[in-house]
C-alpha cells in the first residue's frame, strides 16, 4: 500500500512510508501521481477537500489513503468470498471458484471491470466476455461495488499506472516478504505482487475443522479487523479493543439488556437469561412473536472504528437467541442447533451430537448446476435471515472518520457473507444478496448536534408522506433496494425527510427565536424615531443611535452564531441523530434511545483537540472540563442516547476516576437517574499490547441509583484469555455506592475504603490548609535555549553583568530528592513575557541563536507572547520560589518531598510548597500520607503516581496543637541535617519515629497502621 508502521510517543501509528523508502508503484504513490498529474483535487468542494487535511499535500496524501483503502477493502473482501466459494464446494476442484487469479488480471483495468461488470450486475444483465470469465462469481447488490463518491469525483483504480515493478520487501540479506523472487529475476507488478500476497495467506479455512493442506498462514475476519484498525486509524494511533474484551463487555452488557427489554415488553421479573428462556418456553405458541421481539433491541457504538464492538455484539445476540429458542427458520420452527462464542467468532454446533455446522453446495461441471441438501439451505439461511435483520435494525454505529465507517460496513458484510447461500427460487445459481449498510453506520461528529435530541417533531410526522412509518418504510426498502436508480430513488425521498426536520425544528429554534425578537426590537427602534401625526418622536435621534447600536450588535453576534451552526467548519460533520436513526425513536417522534451503546471511546488529549471545538463541549456537556481528555464527553453522550432502563459499557483510559478533570463526570456519574453497574481497574495490565494505556471498564445502566456497585481492581488477566471472565468474578466485590464522591474514586478493600475515610476525616485538606498555594514550576517553551549550564551561565555574565539579574539555578524533577536539600547545577534564564530584551545584549544574543524553534511556538505564531519569552513564567508567584518551599516532583515512584531554603527555581515537572513549615514536611513524608496519595492518584508505568495538585490538595492534614507538632518538628529537622551532612546518611530510626507520631494525629489503630503497608 505504501504504508508503514512507526512507533511515536509510545504508540504505534501507521503512516505513508518514508521518502526512502517510497515505491513508485505502491498502490498510494502510484494514486498520489495520478491525481497531482491531471489536478484531479479540484473537483473536490472546497469543504469537503478541508476534511482531509489543511495543507495540500497533506489532502492529496488523505484522499490517496481513502481510495487505497476502498480499493484494499474490496480486494480482502473479494479473497473471503473467493475462499468461502472454495470451501462451500470442497472437496470438488477449487480452480472453477478462483477469480482472483494474478495470471488473469494483469492489469488494474481488468479489476475494474470486476467491480463494475461482475459484481454489481445481476447475472442476466452482465455482458461478454466478462460474463464467460467469471461465472462463479456472484451478485452482492453491495454498495461496497458501486464507484464511491469519492472514485467519481477523482480517480477509479483503472486510473493507475500499470506494470509498474515492485520489488519485494527485504532488509539486508534476509527477505522480510512472504513471497519469494527468482534470483536476478525481475520484481512483479504492483497488482502481481499484491495478488500473490494474498495467496499467500489462507482465506479459505476459517470456521471449519478441516486440517489445512499447506503453511500458509490464516487470514481470519478478526486478523482483518486489527488490520483495518490499525489503518483506519493511522493518523491518531488507534488501538484496538482485543476480543476477550469485547466478548465480555458484550456478553454481560446485552444479556442484561435482553432481560430487562422483555421484563419491560410483558411485565415480567425475570433476573437472567435462563429464567428468560423458561418463561418464554411457558408459551411456544408466541415464539414468532418473542422472537420478532427479541429483534427490537437497538445497540449503538458511538466511535465505531473498523465495527469490532459490532460485530461482538452480533455474535452475543445470536448467541443468546439461540439459548432462548428463539432462532428459528422460514416456518417459525426453532432450529436444532447451538450457537455459541468462543474466541470472538461465532459456532454453530448440532443440538445432537455437537458436531461443527459446515454449509455445502456440490456443483457439476457436466450439467452446469448445483445441489444444496434442504438442511443445509434451511440452516443456512435462517442465519443470514437472523443475522442480517440484527445488522439492518438493530446495530448502529457512527465515526468521524469515513474510512472506519467504509471498513465497519465492510466487517459487518463479511460476518453476512459467513453465512451466504444459494436460494432455491435460483436453483442454488446465485448466492443471497447483501444489503446495504450506507443508513446504519454512519460518518459525522458523534458529539456535534445541531439541534437537541428532545426538538418537538410531532408536525413532520403528522403528514402522510412524511409520518414515522413512511420513513421507517422507507429505511427498510433502502437495505434490500436492488439497482442504483431504486437506491437513489430512495436516497432522495430520505434527503427530502431530513429537510423537513430541519425546516420544523427550525420553527421552534431557540436561536431563530431570538433573531426574529432582535429584529423586532430594532424595528420598533426605528419607528419609535419617525414623528407621530404631531411630530413628536418617542425617541430622540441621539437615544435612538445608541439603542439602534446596542440592538443591531446583538442581532450581529446571533446572526453570526446561526451562521457558525450552519455553515461552520465546526458544524460540518454534526450529525442529528433522530434524522439518521429512525429506529430510535418513539411512535410520536420523540427520541426513545438505545437499549444499549457500546465502545471504546477515542484517547485524544485536550491539547490535541481542535481549538474551536472546546468552546461547543464547555457549553454543551456538564461533564465539561478545561483539561479533560475527549472521552469524558463520551460518557455524558453515551447516557443521553440510552433509552429509560438501557446500559452503556465503555473501556477508556481510567484516569477520570481520580484526575481532577475526571471530577464532573464523577459527579455525573453519581445522579440519582443512574445506576452504576460494574468499575473493572485493570491498572497498568497489558490489556493493548501495544501500549500500556491503564483502561477500565465501566457499566452504567439509566435506571434509579442502587446501593452497591460491583468492583475489581485487576492484578492479572490470567493466563488464558478465554477464562478471563472467571479472573473478574475472583477479585470482584460489591462496594456501597454512598462510599464514592465527586472526589477522586478508588476501588480499594473495604477496610481500605474505611481508613482512607478516617484519614479524611481526620485532617484538613492540603489545598485549604495552605490556602491554595499549591505552583506549578517554570515552563520553558524550550530547555535548548533557556536552561544552559553554569559554563554558558559566566559567559553570559561576563559580557552584561546585568543579565545575572534574570539567570536562576534551575531544577529538573530528577534533582528532587526525599528529605534532601536540592542543590542545582543547571541555570534558567529567566524571560517574562514583559521583558525588555534590547537591554540584555547578551541574553539576546543567546536566544537569537535558538529563533527558528522560539519562534514557530503555537502561541508565539497566535501572538500571545513575543518569541523570546518562556512558555509560563510564573507571573503571579515568582516571588514564592525564593522562600522557604517544600517541592516536589510531579511524577514520582516513591514519596520524594523535599525542603528547599536556597531560592531555586524548578521547571514544570515539579510542584512548590511555599511554606516553611517543617510540621508540613513530616506528614506529607509520612507512612500514612503515602498510603492516601496512593489510593486517590492516578497510576503510571513502573509504578510511577501522577501528583498533580487537583490529587495533592485532597491530602488530609491531621490538627495539632503546637506542643503535638513541636517532637515531629525536632525529628524532621534532625533529618534534614542528617541528609545535608550526607545524603545517603540512614535516617530510617527517625522517619519511623515520625511516621508513628504522624500515625497517632491521625487516630489510627495498630491493624489500621498494618494496612499502611498494603
Amino acid at each position: 500500500m505504501g504504508l508503514e508502521e512507526v512507533k511515536d510517543k509510545g504508540r504505534k501509528l501507521i503512516q505513508r512510508c518514508a521518502p526512502e523508502r517510497r515505491q513508485r508503484g505502491s498502490l498510494l504513490e502510484n494514486a498520489l501521481v495520478q491525481l497531482r498529474a491531471e489536478d484531479m483535487l479540484r473537483n473536490l468542494p472546497p469543504d469537503e477537500l478541508a476534511t482531509y487535511g489543511d495543507a495540500p499535500e497533506q489532502q492529496a496524501e488523505g484522499v490517496a489513503l481513502a481510495l487505497c483503502l476502498t480499493w484494499v477493502s474490496r480486494l480482502l473482501f473479494l479473497k473471503l468470498l473467493e475462499g468461502q466459494l472454495r470451501r462451500y464446494h470442497a472437496p470438488g476442484p477449487e480452480q472453477p471458484f478462483r477469480f482472483l487469479d494474478p495470471a488473469q488480471l494483469k492489469e488494474y483495468d481488468l479489476l475494474n471491470r470486476l467491480f463494475y461488470r461482475i459484481l454489481n450486475r445481476p447475472a442476466p444483465e452482465r455482458e461478454e466476455p466478462e460474463a464467460t470469465l467469471y461465472p462463479h462469481v456472484p451478485y452482492l447488490n453491495s454498495s461496497l461495488f458501486e464507484p464511491s463518491a469519492l472514485e467519481r469525483l477523482t480517480l477509479r483504480i483503472s486510473g493507475l499506472d500499470d506494470m509498474i515493478p515492485l520489488p519485494l520487501l527485504s532488509k539486508g540479506k534476509a527477505s522480510r516478504s512472504v513471497l519469494r523472487q527468482e534470483a536476478g529475476g525481475p520484481a512483479p507488478s504492483a497488482l502481481t505482487y499484491l495478488l500473490r500476497f494474498l495467496d499467500a495467506y489462507d482465506f479459505a479455512s476459517e470456521g471449519s475443522e478441516a486440517v489445512q493442506d499447506d503453511d500458509r498462514p490464516l487470514i481470519s475476519a478478526a486478523v482483518l479487523g486489527l488490520i483495518f484498525e490499525k489503518i483506519s486509524g493511522y493518523r491518531d494511533g488507534s488501538f484496538y479493543t482485543p476480543g476477550f474484551i469485547t466478548m465480555y463487555m458484550c456478553r454481560h452488557t446485552l444479556r442484561r439488556a435482553v432481560v430487562r427489554h422483555f421484563n419491560e415488553r410483558y411485565g415480567w421479573h425475570v433476573e437472567a437469561v435462563a429464567d428468560l428462556r423458561e418463561r418464554l418456553d411457558d408459551d411456544l405458541k408466541k415464539r414468532p412473536e418473542f422472537s420478532a421481539a427479541f429483534n427490537e433491541l437497538r445497540v449503538l457504538d458511538p466511535a465505531v472504528g473498523s465495527g469490532h464492538f459490532l460485530v461482538s455484539a452480533l455474535n452475543e445476540l445470536l448467541a443468546i437467541k439461540s439459548e432462548l429458542g428463539l432462532l428459528l427458520d422460514d416456518e417459525g420452527k426453532r432450529l436444532r442447533y447451538r450457537l455459541t462464542v468462543a474466541r470472538d467468532e461465532l459456532a454453530v454446533t448440532s443440538d445432537e451430537d455437537d458436531t461443527l455446522f459446515e454449509y455445502r453446495a456440490t456443483w457439476d461441471a457436466a450439467t452446469q448446476t448445483r445441489r444444496v441438501g434442504r438442511d443445509h439451505t434451511r440452516l443456512q439461511s435462517a442465519l443470514f435471515r437472523e443475522k442480517r435483520h440484527l445488522i439492518e435494525h438493530c446495530l448502529y454505529g457512527v465515526d468521524l472518520n469515513p474510512n472506519s465507517v467504509r471498513i465497519c460496513r465492510l466487517r459487518l458484510w463479511i460476518e453476512l457473507l459467513k453465512h451466504a447461500y444459494y436460494t432455491p427460487e435460483s436453483s442454488y445459481r446465485e448466492l443471497e444478496t447483501l444489503p446495504n449498510l450506507d443508513l446504519n453506520v454512519r460518518a459525522g461528529n458523534s458529539l456535534i448536534s445541531r439541534y437537541p435530541l428532545q426538538a418537538d417533531l410531532t408536525e413532520v410526522f403528522r403528514r402522510k408522506d412524511f409520518s414515522l412509518a413512511a420513513y421507517r418504510r422507507a429505511v427498510g426498502g433502502f437495505f434490500s433496494a436492488r439497482g442504483r436508480e431504486a437506491k437513489q430513488e430512495l436516497q432522495d425521498y430520505l434527503q427530502r425527510l431530513k429537510d423537513q426536520f430541519r425546516t420544523d425544528i427550525q420553527r421552534h429554534d431557540p436561536l431563530l427565536k431570538k433573531i426574529s425578537r432582535a429584529r423586532e426590537d430594532l424595528l420598533r427602534v426605528e419607528l419609535d424615531q419617525k414623528p407621530d401625526l404631531f411630530g413628536k418622536s418617542r425617541l430622540t435621534e441621539e437615544d435612538g443611535w445608541a439603542r439602534r447600536t446596542t440592538l443591531q450588535l446583538n442581532l450581529d453576534k446571533l446572526e453570526a452564531e446561526r451562521q457558525q451552526r450552519e455553515q461552520g467548519a465546526l458544524y460540518r460533520d454534526a450529525f442529528e441523530w433522530r434524522f439518521e436513526f429512525p429506529e430510535v425513536l418513539s411512535p410520536d417522534g420523540s427520541f426513545r434511545g438505545f437499549d444499549a451503546v457500546l465502545g471504546n471511546p477515542p484517547y485524544i488529549r485536550q491539547e490535541e483537540l481542535a481549538p474551536q471545538l472546546k468552546p461547543y463541549l464547555k457549553t454543551h456537556y456538564e461533564t465539561s472540563a478545561g483539561t479533560a481528555d475527549l472521552y469524558v464527553y463520551f460518557y455524558e453522550l453515551g447516557l443521553r442516547l440510552l433509552a429509560p432502563g438501557g446500559e452503556l459499557s465503555f473501556i477508556t483510559n481510567n484516569k477520570w476516576l481520580r484526575a481532577g478533570y475526571g471530577q464532573a463526570l464523577r459527579r455525573y456519574l453519581l445522579q440519582p437517574t443512574l445506576r452504576l453497574q460494574e468499575l473493572l481497574d485493570f491498572g497498568d495490565l497489558p490489556v493493548f499490547p501495544e501500549a500500556t494505556t491503564y483502561p477500565n471498564i465501566l457499566s452504567v445502566q439509566k435506571s434509579p441509583q442502587a446501593a452497591t456497585v460491583r468492583v475489581a481492581e485487576l492484578t492479572t488477566l490470567g493466563s488464558d484469555l478465554t477464562r478471563f471472565p472467571e479472573v473478574v468474578q475472583a477479585a470482584a466485590a460489591d462496594m456501597p455506592t454512598a462510599r464514592l464522591s465527586e472526589e477522586a474514586w478508588s476501588l480499594a478493600a473495604p477496610q481500605v475504603q474505611a481508613l482512607l475515610e478516617k484519614l479524611r476525616s481526620a485532617g484538613t485538606p492540603l489545598g485549604e490548609y495552605v490556602g491554595g498555594k499549591i505552583y506549578s514550576g517554570i515552563k520553558t517553551g524550550s530547555n535548548e535555549a533557556f536552561v544552559i549550564d553554569a559554563a554558558t551561565k559566566d559567559a553570559l555574565i561576563a559580557e552584561d553583568p546585568n543579565a545575572a539579574e534574570f539567570i536562576k539555578p534551575f531544577l529538573a524533577g530528577r534533582d528532587i530528592k526525599r528529605y534532601q536539600m536540592p542543590k542545582a547545577d543547571k541555570y534558567l534564564i529567566y524571560v517574562p513575557w514583559t521583558f525588555k530584551l534590547d537591554l540584555y545584549p547578551s541574553i539576546k544574543t543567546h536566544l537569537f541563536k535558538h529563533y527558528e524553534i522560539l519562534s514557530n511556538r503555537s502561541e508565539v505564531l497566535s501572538g500571545r507572547f513575543a518569541w523570546f519569552a518562556l512558555s509560563r513564567y510564573a507571573s503571579e508567584y515568582v516571588k514564592d520560589f525564593k522562600k522557604p518551599k517544600i517541592i516536589y516532583q510531579e511524577i514520582a515512584t516513591y514519596q520524594s518531598f523535599a525542603y528547599d531554603i536556597s531560592g531555586l527555581f524548578s521547571n514544570n515537572k515539579t510542584f512548590i510548597i511555599p511554606e516553611g513549615d517543617h510540621f508540613l514536611l513530616g506528614v506529607m513524608n509520612s507512612s500514612p500520607a503515602w498510603f492516601f496519595i496512593n489510593q486517590v492518584a492516578s497510576k503510571m508505568a513502573g509504578g510511577a503516581i501522577a501528583m498533580q495538585a487537583p490529587t495533592l490538595t485532597q491530602l488530609p492534614i491531621p490538627a495539632a496543637t503546637a506542643e503535638q507538632q513541636a517532637p515531629i518538628v525536632a525529628l524532621v529537622k534532625q533529618v534534614l541535617a542528617a541528609k545535608a551532612a550526607a545524603p545517603t546518611a540512614n535516617t530510617q530510626p527517625l522517619e519511623q519515629q515520625i511516621d508513628a507520631l504522624v500515625a497517632a494525629l491521625y487516630g489510627l489503630t495498630p491493624e489500621e497502621v498494618a494496612l499502611l503497608a498494603v
